[in-house]
């Protein structure tokens, strides 16, 4: 197979700000354009105001005809990856399975270059909805900025550290002294990995960082001796494992628990006074794909609905696809949060308290404000 080719390196070896930069977006195309041609949409946006003057979304008001017609027009997520990674599963369910035209809305997606990006966009007005970590809204909040937790859509650390079984990974302390790839530099990868170490008693900062692609292209690194491990998602950590016989991963969360590793759809108070039915159809069509995929216990209908409208990599093998939706059924419930999208209100507030403790965030009145279930269907 033809593989990617191999980043240039950026070394990192301090923490840096968390930050709320602007970038890239795709814009301008349908939803099934989108999806099977992203490469070509992506053009350059310059700036808040470019953003704001660009939003799609269909007039506010109106009701759901359950007809499977677009009654409360289109509505824009704003993804901070590509739609080629099995992370976003949910959410090419949603559209791949009609789930969003069910409550009356056509869902189309765009892509920033980052969360920092994909959240300026939403906030400008490009889209209604986006997804972040918990360290994430925290700095935008931190900032100012008006985002708002109105679903949780990953409730537990799902990310892996990719490494050479002659150089195995174990615990937290093995990393001392190493390189490790990160998808991307002073986002919620970095931030996750930082507050991994220092809850397992590590000094970050003898930790060296290097930004890497998150996909199997990063393993020649490895294998040159450029880094000792990195960071991806769960499919594309199965997808390495099935095409390296010599590669081995380990979750993230499991070498020491980050409490605040979780992942939201988020707002703006703006939009959910001006859209409310719009936030409101669009969570229920992600909540009827989660209970799809929750209930669909082989994965194969969910793999047929998905299939229909999307191909990469991952998705494309059948084994890797599999496990890669078994992480992510994990992900969306479990005994103690048995809801899909609920955030647990205990939960959200230790996150918050976690990035206070660690520096992360100066302390801050009634976090609770942050977020709602409000927007959830009964």
């Amino acid at each position: 197979m033809t593989r990617p080719a191999i980043p240039t390196p950026h070394p990192r070896t301090s923490p840096g700000p968390l930050r709320s930069d602007t970038g890239l977006l795709g814009r301008g195309l349908s939803r099934r354009t989108l999806f099977r041609g992203f490469g070509a949409g992506v053009l350059a946006v310059a700036g808040a105001g470019a953003l704001a003057s660009c939003g799609t979304e269909g007039a506010a008001g109106g009701g759901t005809d359950g007809g499977g017609e677009a009654s409360l027009g289109e509505v824009t997520y704003i993804s901070f990856l590509p739609f080629e990674t099995l992370s976003f599963a949910a959410e090419m369910l949603a559209m791949a399975a009609g789930h969003d035209a069910a409550h009356g809305i056509e869902l189309g997606y765009e892509v920033a270059r980052g969360t920092s990006p994909s959240l300026q966009a939403m906030i400008a007005g490009a889209g209604l909805v986006a997804r972040c970590n918990t360290v994430d809204l925290a700095a935008a909040r931190a900032q100012g900025q008006d985002v708002v937790n109105i679903a949780t859509i990953a409730r537990g650390p799902a990310q892996r550290i990719n490494f050479s079984k002659e150089r195995p990974i174990t615990t937290a302390q093995d990393m001392v002294g190493m390189t490790i790839g990160i998808p991307s530099e002073g986002g919620s990868t970095e931030n996750n990995l930082r507050l991994t170490l220092e809850n397992a008693g590590v000094d970050s900062e003898q930790v060296n960082l290097q930004v890497v692609t998150d996909n199997p292209a990063s393993w020649e690194m490895i294998q040159r001796g450029q880094i000792d491990g990195y960071i991806s998602s769960p499919d594309q950590s199965f997808l390495l494992l099935d095409m390296q016989a010599g590669a081995d991963a380990i979750v993230l969360g499991d070498l020491s628990p980050v409490i605040s590793d979780r992942q939201y759809f988020v707002t703006t108070d703006q939009h959910i006074q001006e859209k409310p039915d719009q936030l409101r159809a669009f969570l229920a069509s992600l909540q009827d794909a989660v209970t799809f995929m929750v209930d669909d216990a082989d994965r194969t209908k969910t793999l047929e609905a998905l299939r229909e409208e999307n191909s990469f990599a991952s998705l494309d093998n059948d084994s890797v696809a599999r496990s890669a939706l078994d992480v992510q059924v994990q992900n969306f419930v479990n005994d103690k949060e048995p809801d899909p999208l609920v955030t647990d209100e205990e939960i959200w507030l230790a996150s918050i308290e976690e990035l206070v403790e660690t520096g992360r965030i100066e302390p801050v009145d009634s976090p609770e404000s942050w977020m709602t279930n409000d927007l959830l269907p009964a």
